[in-house]
């Protein structure tokens, strides 16, 4: 079966630009553009609206390259089966995972796993959970570790399997609170609202649980900046110019900072649970089970 139908429209889809998406295939712009025209006049559609930049799917656009993912999907996985039934330790494994997550959880669980698959590849995307939602949805990883925006999970085409639930807490230089609130255990959304915060961008996780938080204040909360990076956001709020919300482990990752505190934040939104997340034709891969159960195992001594 000829794939370059399904491969050429991906591509330009993901680039949305003729040149980019020639180069990214190693060929001429006309050469990509003449196929794309003739690709069109045999389906009797147009794929694309070319009126703008960047290009754009048009619905048949869209409905094809719904079809086109899934028939690249469906090849690199028959390739996948195939080499299984050589060999099980061989191969490329794809790996897609949150910053956080990255930095905290695979030092942890890829050197048992290179000790027992000594000759398997592994390769590594980090993003965002938008980000991985994608690139799972999109197939561009085999599998992902990352905390679902609830509403984008897919059960039904994929599986998940929970891998820990981490409290999340608020990190404040106690000196910008009220006396009489410094030493307590946990902060109430009332002790909190006259704090400028350090937030995530919309789009993680993280966000989208302090946007939950601050649906409790009476007042409109007051953020002071944003940035992608929960590291760079703990520095910040540890250097006294405001507060941030973070995961329980992020003292793992970075220095503790005595001039900040990390309070409770009393709430049952306040927590967040890890998944694995992959296809649910790889449950019989052994590799597959082999990692996940490092997963599970690797913070249970703490």
């Amino acid at each position: 079966m000829d794939l370059k139908p399904f491969k050429y429209v991906v591509t330009l889809a993901e680039e949305g630009n003729f040149s980019k998406a020639a180069k990214r295939l190693f060929m001429a712009q006309s050469s990509l553009s003449q196929y794309i025209a003739k690709l069109e006049d045999e389906l009797a559609v147009e794929l694309f609206d070319r009126s703008g930049q960047p290009i754009t799917l048009t619905p048949a656009g869209k409905t094809y390259i719904k079809t086109a993912y899934e028939i690249l999907y469906l090849e690199s996985q028959l390739k996948a089966d195939l080499h299984q039934l050589q060999t099980e330790d061989h191969g490329l494994l794809k790996i897609g995972i949150t910053r956080y997550w990255g930095g905290l959880l695979l030092p942890r669980i890829l050197p048992d796993f290179q000790k027992r698959f000594p000759n398997m590849k592994i390769k590594i995307l980090e993003g965002t959970t938008t980000e991985m939602q994608q690139a799972i949805d999109k197939k561009q990883v085999d599998m992902a570790f990352f905390t679902p925006l609830t509403a984008n999970i897919k059960i039904d085409q994929h599986h998940y399997e929970k891998i820990l639930r981490e409290e999340i807490k608020v990190a404040v230089d106690p000196r910008l609170l009220k006396s009489n609130r410094r030493n307590n255990h946990s902060l109430s959304p009332q002790d909190l609202q006259h704090l400028p915060f350090v937030i995530l961008h919309k789009g993680q996780r993280m966000r989208q649980l302090v946007d939950y938080l601050f649906e409790d204040f009476t007042e409109e909360p007051i953020i002071m900046m944003e940035t992608q990076n929960i590291t760079t956001a703990y520095k910040l709020a540890s250097s006294g110019i405001g507060a941030t919300i973070i995961p329980e482990r992020i003292t793992e990752l970075t220095n503790a900072y005595s001039t900040v505190h990390h309070y409770s934040l009393g709430d049952k939104r306040a927590f967040w649970e890890l998944y694995a997340i992959y296809n649910q034709s790889q449950l019989s891969y052994n590799y597959i089970r082999y990692l996940i159960t490092l997963a599970k195992n690797a913070f249970q001594n703490n």
